[in-house]
Parts: structure tokens; C-alpha cells; sequence
């Protein structure tokens, strides 16, 4: 923005002037802005707060010949005469009230409204001008809604309450229509003639009426001014998104994609149709990419466009200090060109194909089982950064896995999530291609107390694990068989208990819920042996599965780090620590960390549990 243009100005603006810009087209709504839905009472009481010179807010419009190009459409009930006009002013905030005005009184025609119930209706409004000038009597009780032909029905809808459907009737009952208000129009003239000649006029005089109601009542509307806040053709989009966030609550919730959208179709290009292509695509195919919306897709294209634009500054002798970084913040995806989306967007779809089939590597198959949906952001970007042939070698996939497995386990996609893609992308692929380590890597670190409160799929970490155990060689508890996609979906096996809970609660000992609730605890089950388990003491349980699996039955429960003589013994505590133990390699293993599985915190936090048998003893 010029720093010599104020950002904004407020003027108070003439209603009929704001009235007649929006029937020439100069005042229009940006396309993305949903149909008004203010109802048939709200309508009535805005006419009459006007009526008595009351406040009704202020509106706020943004200049058209600035960074942001919308899309228009005229407000509603103004398409006639404002069709293929090119406004000069966006309506940001105001929507509502400036199309019930305008429709209530410019537009010839009723006034699309609602009940308070929602249903759709057309109104009609009037002004009982006796009515009005009561000084005891509450305005809104002079504001008169009929339907399109002009009565007012009684409860059930046969009884006629008021019938204005004919110019006489209004006369006769004193009712101008409100599209009369802003104007000395013909209804005056004709009202007065109306009753000329005649001594019944309840007033004793019909001009004399129309004298007090144009003084007290019509010059409110002729002269009613609207506070707007006009924002400066050089408004930086994310300006006008955070307008929509903060102000325009009655309106459609205005997403950074939804703003990119608006200012796409400005140039021709329907983004939203694109994407949901790009998105259908993508979901029908990976389930774990449901999760993606296309605020992501955007910000892995400007991270790319953004990297592009840093190496033609490079390749140019731009000074350092000058080159510009690469990036994905809210202003900077708004800050995204149509030509740099056509150039990224194709490659992006690919990269995100890519990363559904990495994370399928991982055993993570479903969206709802994906640790963190942001780091799929990074990650798509990585698989169009880096080529085919660089991430053939398995070097290169251990490495990228080791970054992928330090921000699940050491939870590092939480906060600052922006600023951590645009390192990543740029560090991982330098990682990947020369073995530097990012820094994520290298300042990940897992504490071995994390496992202790790692309890539902809430926590990335949690569903991490969940995928571990299965990736580290966990088998099917049924067959025996290495877990696949389509194993996991036709066993369903989900993760489950390997101390029941009802077992766990029930002993003369109760385990504390904060250890039989931790992952150290679970382990994925297909839905059958975990019917047969039930609620059942493992030293129960255990003899039946060795009646179905035979000799296969401890290397099974071997691969996911349980020692099958310690549940048929009922040994939580030995179990606890055990399997802790070998969790923590697990996890030193993935993220590439050196450890000594120092199991101190599992010991202190199994400390009082006393087992059936071999109770919890220091050294065990």
C-alpha cells in the first residue's frame, strides 16, 4: 500500500445515494458472498429504526482498481439495472442491511424475504402513516408486511387482516408503500387527491396528514446518513480476508482459499472447480489424503512458486539480502499468481500421490490414522523438488523417512507449522541429496515419559506408534502374516488392549487408568481375536490363542514387543517396562537417535502396582 494513502476513510454517505449505487452497479458484492437471509421481522424493524433517525452500523466497501480483483455480482433485486455494469466499489460488510433496504424501498417488485422459521417468503411493506405519528405507539407496530398480492392474513390463512391490493385500499387506509419514502412521488399527490372533496379523512385534512408524515417520517429516510468505511484500492488481500474473519460475521466465513478463489475468478480462472476435480481425484484414490483441503494444496504451490522465484532471483546476481525466501504464510499464498498455480498445480497433485503411497510405507493407510495432516504440506513439495531418480537409492527414502519419523515422534508439526514447511522443504531435500542433517532432525528428541501419557488418537505421537508397531514387523495376530492394507481392512484391526480395561479395573489391585490407557499398553488387534480376549485376565486369554495359533503365537506377539510369559503370569508391571523398553528402541531406530532405552520413568510409574504374582520389584 502507499504509504501516502491512508489505509482506510470513514464518511457518512446519504442512504439514497448508497441505495442508488447499488441500482447502477457501482456498489456490487464480490461473487463469493452468500444470498442475504435477513427476516421478514428483522426487515420491519430496520425500516423503522430508520424512520426514527436510529442507528443501524456502519458498511464497508473496498475500492476495485487495487490488488484485489473480485468477481462481481449486483446485490439482489438490483440485477436489472445493474447487470454488466463494472462496479466501482466491492460491498464487504453491509450485505444484508443494504439489500433488505434496497429491496424494501427501490425495488418495485416484494421483497424476498423469510419467516423466523426460514421458510421463503415474499413481503411487501408499508407504513401506516397515522400509525407513525402516534408519539405513544411503537414504530414498528406502524410497519405493515403483506404478501406479493398484497393482504395480510389471518392465523390459519383465510381470514384477510389488511388488504392492500389496490392503490384505493392503500389510500383508504392511510398505507404508503415504503419504495415511496425516498421521493415526493405520484402516491402523495394521488393520496391527497384521493380524499379531496370529502370530510370523513379521520385527520379532518389529507394534506395536512402527508405535511406532518413527510416532516417527521419521510425526511428521516431522504436525509438518513450510513457511516462507511472505505478501504483503499492498495489493501493488501490479507487485509481484506482478516475484514472477513473478524467483521463480517453474518457472512460466509471467508478461508484464505476462499479469497484466492474470488481473486482467481477475477481473472477468468474457477479455481474451486479445479480443485474439487484435483480433490476427488486424490480421495478416491488414497484415503489418507481426505484429510487435505485446498488451503493445503495452495500453500505446497506457493512454497514451490516461492522456491522458483528465490532461484531466478539467484541465478540473477540479486544481492542476498534481496533474494526473496520461500515461504507459505497466509500473505503469501495471497500474494499467489494464476500463472504460478497453472505451472505448480499439476506437479503438486503428483507430489501428493507420492506422499499417500510414502505414508502407506508407513502403515498409515487411513486419514483418520494420519499423525499430522500439515506435514503432508512439506512432504508433497519434497516428492516435486526431488526427482525420481534422486529418491530411487534407499539411502535416500531412509533419510526422508528419518525426517518424517522426527516430526511425528518428536510432535514438532504443533505450532509455527508455516515457517516449518519452507525450512523443510529446502533443508529435507539438501538432507536427502548430501546427508546434512535438517534441523528438525537434529533437535528432535523423544522423552521416554511421552509413552506414559500417550493415550488416545488425539496425540500425533499416538497414531505414530499405532504405525510402528506394525512397520517394526508386527503380524497378524490371527495368521501370523506380515500386515498389509488389505489385511488390516479385512481383518479390521484397529488397536485394542492387551490388558483389558475391564480386567485392569477389576483386580484386587486396580491398575491406574493413566497406565492401562497408554500406548505401551495397545497394540493392533484384529477384531476377532479382540472378541476373544474381551475382558478376560491375559492369563485366561492366552491359552486360547495358543489353541488357534500353536508354536506361531510367541514370535507373533514377540514382533510387537510382548513377552508372552509375562501375560500368562498377569505381570503388568514386568510387561510395562518390557515393552516400554522396546518401544524406545523402536522409536531411537526411526528418528536415528542414539539411546540407551533408559527405562527410569517407566519403572517409577509402575512402581506401585502390585502383580498377582513376581510382584514389581527394582532391577526387574
Amino acid at each position: 500500500m502507499d504509504s501516502g494513502q491512508p489505509p482506510f476513510t470513514t464518511n457518512p454517505i446519504l442512504l439514497k445515494s448508497l441505495l442508488a449505487q447499488v441500482g447502477q452497479g457501482a456498489l456490487q458484492l464480490p461473487d463469493f458472498q452468500r444470498g442475504w437471509v435477513w427476516d421478514d421481522e428483522r426487515i420491519k424493524g430496520l425500516i423503522a429504526s430508520i424512520s426514527k433517525g436510529f442507528p443501524i452500523g456502519a458498511v464497508m466497501t473496498l475500492a476495485t482498481n487495487g490488488h484485489v480483483a473480485f468477481r462481481a455480482r449486483p446485490i439482489e433485486g438490483a440485477e436489472e439495472t445493474a447487470a454488466g455494469k463494472a462496479p466501482t466499489d466491492y460491498l464487504l460488510d453491509g450485505q444484508q442491511r443494504l439489500t433488505s433496504l434496497y429491496q424494501a424501498l427501490q425495488h418495485p417488485g416484494p421483497v424476498a424475504t423469510q419467516t423466523t422459521q426460514g421458510r421463503p417468503i415474499k413481503r411487501r411493506y408499508y407504513i401506516d402513516m397515522r400509525a407513525a405519528l402516534e408519539a405513544d405507539r411503537d414504530r414498528e407496530e406502524a410497519i405493515i408486511s403483506v404478501t406479493e398480492d398484497g393482504r395480510q392474513y389471518g392465523a390459519f390463512g383465510r381470514e384477510i387482516v389488511i388488504d392492500l391490493s389496490t392503490r384505493d385500499h392503500e389510500y383508504e387506509q392511510h398505507a404508503i408503500p415504503t419504495e415511496r419514502l425516498c421521493d415526493e412521488g405520484m402516491w402523495v399527490i394521488e393520496y391527497i387527491g384521493h380524499w379531496e372533496g370529502r370530510e370523513d379523512h379521520p385527520d379532518g385534512s389529507a394534506a395536512n396528514l402527508v405535511m406532518r408524515f413527510k416532516a417527521e417520517i419521510m425526511n428521516q429516510f431522504a436525509l438518513y446518513q450510513l457511516p462507511v468505511i472505505g478501504l483503499a484500492a492498495g489493501t493488501p488481500p490479507e487485509a481484506v480476508c482478516t475484514v472477513f474473519e473478524k467483521v463480517n460475521m453474518g457472512g460466509v466465513t471467508l478461508t484464505t482459499f476462499e479469497l484466492v478463489t474470488a481473486m482467481f475468478a477475477g481473472h477468468g480462472f474457477k479455481l474451486r472447480e479445479d480443485w474439487d476435480s484435483r480433490r476427488r481425484q486424490l480421495q478416491d484414490q488414497f484415503d489418507v489424503l481426505r484429510g487435505i483441503g485446498g488451503e493445503q494444496f495452495l500453500q505446497t504451490v506457493t512454497l514451490l512458486a516461492t522456491q522458483a522465484a528465490k532461484r531466478q532471483a539467484q541465478a540473477a546476481g540479486v544481492p542476498p539480502e534481496r533474494v526473496p525466501g520461500v515461504k507459505c504464510k497466509k500473505h503469501d499464498v495471497l500474494r499467489l499468481q494464476v500463472s504460478e498455480y497453472e505451472e505448480w498445480a499439476d506437479l503438486v497433485q503428483i507430489g501428493y500421490e507420492e506422499a499417500a503411497k510414502f505414508l502407506h510405507r508407513q502403515f498409515v493407510f487411513t486419514h483418520n490414522n494420519v499423525p499430522y495432516g500439515t506435514q503432508l504440506v512439506p512432504l508433497a513439495g519434497l516428492f516435486v523438488e526431488l526427482s525420481t531418480q534422486e529418491l530411487h537409492s534407499a539411502k535416500a527414502r531412509e533419510r526422508l523417512e528419518q525426517w518424517y519419523w522426527c516430526g511425528v515422534l518428536g510432535e514438532r508439526y504443533s505450532t509455527g507449522t508455516e515457517t516449518q514447511y519452507a525450512v523443510d522443504l529446502e533443508e529435507v531435500a539438501t538432507f536427502v541429496r548430501t546427508g546434512e542433517s535438517p534441523r528438525i532432525v537434529r533437535e528432535a528428541s523423544f522423552n521416554p515419559e511421552r509413552l506414559i501419557s500417550m493415550t488416545t488418537r488425539n496425540s500425533a505421537a499416538y497414531k505414530g506408534m499405532f504405525a510402528l508397531q506394525m512397520k517394526r514387523g508386527g503380524r497378524d495376530w490371527m495368521t501370523g502374516e506380515a500386515l498389509t492394507q488389505m489385511t488390516l481392512e479385512n481383518e479390521n484391526i484397529d488397536i485394542h488392549h492387551v490388558f483389558p480395561i475391564n480386567y485392569c479395573e477389576k483386580r484386587e489391585e486396580p491398575i491406574p487408568y493413566w497406565l492401562y490407557q497408554s500406548v505401551v499398553n495397545k497394540a493392533p488387534i484384529d477384531a476377532r481375536t479382540n472378541r476373544s480376549i474381551g475382558g478376560r485376565a491375559p492369563s485366561s486369554y492366552v491359552p486360547n490363542l495358543k489353541e488357534r495359533a500353536g508354536e506361531r503365537l510367541e514370535p507373533i506377539l514377540e514382533s510387537y514387543g510382548i513377552d508372552v510369559q509375562k501375560l500368562e503370569r498377569d505381570q503388568f508391571a514386568q510387561f510395562f517396562v518390557a515393552r516400554g523398553k522396546k518401544m524406545l528402541e523402536w522409536i531411537a531406530g526411526e528418528m536415528g537417535k542414539r539411546t540407551d532405552a533408559d527405562v527410569g520413568a517407566l519403572e517409577n510409574a509402575v512402581r506401585n502396582v502390585r502383580d498377582p504374582v513376581d510382584p514389581f520389584i527394582d532391577g526387574a
